[in-house]
């Protein structure tokens, strides 16, 4: 289980550093990441304090996550940390499924640049991510 928490713990760290890059620099990078509509008007612009909440939930996740190899045990509960790694991994499966409209494996607009790599990476790495860890809070 040592491996699946490691690796949480870098895919959150990566994507929080990803989400405060884009916060930093407005347009950079940020083509296909975010929903538009099939004439390619954005569904929402995300602005720089949201980006960097964003990034700070990712960056708390990461601490949650290699909270479950018990190095924090002396200032935080084992319930606690396994409820937090259970509710993250709801989290990302709900994001995997999506609003059936814009995001997730049941969209409806699926023509969009944004839709072509939700199905290829950001949906299915929110299951991986949902599902190892709920397998982490089980099994700890």
């Amino acid at each position: 289980m040592i491996f699946f928490i490691l690796i949480n713990t870098v895919i959150f760290i990566m994507l929080s550093f990803i989400h405060v890059y884009w916060a930093m620099n407005d347009s950079l990078g940020k083509k296909g990441v975010i929903p538009t509509l099939p004439d390619g008007k954005a569904v929402f612009e995300p602005g720089v304090v949201g980006t960097f909440a964003v990034a700070a939930s990712l960056g708390i996740f990461a601490f949650i996550t290699v909270g479950d190899l018990g190095i924090y045990d002396e200032y935080l509960s084992d319930d606690f940390i396994k409820y937090a790694t259970l509710a993250i991994g709801i989290l990302f499966l709900l994001r995997a499924v999506g609003d059936f409209k814009y995001v997730g494996f049941f969209k409806t607009i699926k023509e969009t640049l944004f839709a072509k790599n939700d199905n290829r990476y950001f949906s299915p790495l929110c299951l991986y991510l949902g599902l190892s860890s709920i397998a982490i809070a089980l099994i700890q």
